[in-house]
């Protein structure tokens, strides 16, 4: 029985810490589900970084998971790495009110949700060399503003006649990148 509670005790205590914090806020936080980022990975859409967001508040939030704006740099060794490959094509869409309620996240007071959000932001392709040190530095925000670059102004403001309000806040972490 000892060695269940150990292996159950490791197994919580590594979970745990293999989730990094993103955002700044101390009553919403925002926990990104791995430890390190691959750059593979995040090139297929399929494959989604998670994202455990957790209400400790008295209020209801409005999230658009696409409604995160800002850079994201790649460090080589503690050094900006300049000599990206190539660019990772985006794009924006506007959306209609069934993607609206589709796509925006309610996130009920003193509750969590495990979602997608779209927050890395690379806009460059790079080739990483293992055994190389690499961090990604992502600096971003939420507000109402850019929830609602991507259309759901009117979806939004109905949703704050409900008592609702838009999330707010910024990301900044400096996250371990593997190739």
């Amino acid at each position: 029985m000892k060695r269940f509670y150990c292996f159950f005790g490791i197994f919580i205590f590594g979970f745990y810490f293999s989730q990094i914090k993103v955002n700044k806020r101390k009553d919403v936080e925002i926990f990104i589900m791995d430890s390190v980022i691959s750059m593979k990975r995040y090139l297929e859409a399929n494959k989604a970084y998670q994202y455990k967001i957790v209400n400790n508040t008295n209020d209801n939030y409005i999230i658009d998971p696409q409604g995160f704006r800002g850079k994201t740099y790649v460090y080589e060794c503690n050094e900006l790495y300049s000599h990206p490959e190539k660019m990772i094509p985006s794009g924006y869409y506007s959306r209609d009110l069934e993607d609206c309620k589709e796509d925006i996240i309610l996130l009920k007071k003193k509750s969590f949700l495990i979602v997608e959000l779209d927050i890395l932001n690379l806009s460059f392709y790079y080739n990483l060399k293992p055994n190389i040190n690499y961090q990604l530095d992502i600096q971003s925000k939420h507000n109402e503003y850019t929830a609602t670059l991507l259309g759901c102004a009117d979806y939004i403001k109905d949703l704050k006649k409900q008592g609702y309000k838009v999330f707010e806040d910024q990301i900044k972490v400096k996250i371990p990148l593997k190739p």
